[in-house]
């Protein structure tokens, strides 16, 4: 599946018992509490767009009942999967003698010696290890997996779905101009940022065109957001800022844009940045690659290798501990430094126009996604950021989508 480019990762029962699971016995209480911390990590693993693999020993209906409760309220999908082995078959492998011993009495609460086991009632696939072999079994599992994951795929064509977004955009822009050449009142949110009817009115254009667009893909938007709405999103839901430089537009200097992206698997696939003041639009998806449009055309736009006279760092306008950035920055050659708002920043190192943004403090993933995709499409990365940037730039991890909260660590853009 990884040959495939599915982000799997695997969660053992012997490892966890050796890790997070290793305070517990075999009691039925201690069993249960077993099986519902592995949901817990499953959870949070598949939150972050993962494909979680659980191998483990869950011999009650009820316990696994309450592993499905648990994954499923969070809008992941729960797929059982029965590893149906008779008795005298798993007792003839005893790769490590356990049953021996627990035919010995060594053991006790052994499943299948003295411990009951409860067969899945309607399991989505089961398979009889005694009856393939490994080979047969594991391509069955990769089928009922792959077959999930592309039932959850909404069809739809990336370029028209792109050109679509682009005119939602330019409409939410078109609501926030006529609002910026008005006196305007200003706002604070629960979190003491601002916010103005531009703000609220353009998200509620985005919003209305996104449902009619993919009524079946949630909305995560930054105003329903702060009102108090709960999103649970699934593989693919829309991330919407509609309005990313608010402080932009109060000063109106201008650097402000509409931002919607959507995501896929806790990966960015498609996003629009719009820059109303400039008309510019920013825009990329994994098929089409970025692109730039302004004056009225439209080129294709990557990314640059920093050059040898050093970087250009982009910082925010209105946002920045320029200390702890000098100091992230210390091994890293600098050569110029330039204060520009919003997404713009990511943006602008999509183009070629800059070469690294780090951001530290919080942010939130409608902050970031739309540029992070133009920034992926065009060949770039946006990392979290772990230590200084040099080594980020070796080492660091793409930052992920659908995390509980919505909020992003401190990251950095680069190429």
């Amino acid at each position: 599946m990884r040959e495939q480019s599915l982000p799997v990762v695997t969660l053992d029962g012997d490892e966890l018992r050796a890790g997070p699971c290793r305070d517990l016995g075999f009691t039925p209480e201690d069993r249960a509490e077993n099986v519902r911390r592995v949901a817990v990590l499953a959870r949070e693993q598949s939150q972050f767009g993962q494909l979680v693999l659980v191998a483990l020993i869950s011999p009650l209906q009820a316990d696994r009942d309450r592993a499905r409760q648990i994954i499923e309220a969070s809008g992941a999908d729960f797929i059982e999967i029965f590893v149906d082995a008779p008795l005298s078959v798993t007792e003839a492998r005893d790769p490590k003698g356990l049953y021996k011993r627990a035919r010995r009495g060594e053991l006790t609460h052994f499943t299948g010696i003295d411990a009951p086991y409860e067969a899945p009632v309607d399991p989505a696939l089961a398979i009889r290890t005694d009856a393939e072999s490994p080979e047969q079994s594991a391509s069955r599992v990769m089928e009922i997996l792959l077959a999930s994951t592309e039932a959850g795929d909404k069809a739809m064509n990336q370029t028209q779905l792109l050109e679509e977004l682009i005119a939602v955009a330019r409409h939410a822009g078109d609501v926030i101009m006529k609002i910026y050449a008005t006196d305007f009142a200003v706002h604070e949110k629960r979190d003491d940022s601002p916010v103005t009817a531009a703000d609220e009115r353009a998200e509620a254009v985005i919003a209305a065109a996104l449902r009619q667009m993919t009524p079946d893909i949630p909305i995560v938007a930054e105003e329903a957001m702060a009102a108090g709405k709960q999103v649970s999103p699934g593989r693919q839901f829309w991330l919407v800022d509609p309005l990313d430089g608010t402080k932009e537009f109060v000063s109106r200097n201008g650097e402000f844009t509409v931002n919607i992206a959507l995501i896929q698997d806790g990966a960015p696939i498609l996003g629009v940045v719009y820059a109303p003041v400039t008309d510019t639009v920013f825009a990329g998806s994994e098929k089409d690659g970025a692109f730039i449009v302004d004056a009225g055309a439209k080129r294709e736009i990557s990314v640059r290798d920093i050059p040898d006279a050093g970087a250009v760092v982009l910082t925010s306008r209105s946002h920045g501990d320029y200390d702890a950035l000098h100091k992230r920055l210390e091994g890293q050659a600098v050569a110029d430094w330039r204060l520009v708002g919003s997404s713009l920043k990511i943006c602008l190192i999509a183009a070629g126009e800059g070469d690294l943004y780090p951001r530290l403090g919080r942010t939130m993933e409608w902050d970031t996604a739309a540029g992070h995709a133009v920034l992926r499409a065009a060949g770039g990365r946006l990392m979290v950021l772990n230590g200084s940037v040099a080594d980020t730039l070796r080492a660091g991890r793409e930052l992920g989508y659908g995390k509980p909260g919505f909020e992003n660590p401190n990251f950095l853009a680069c190429a």
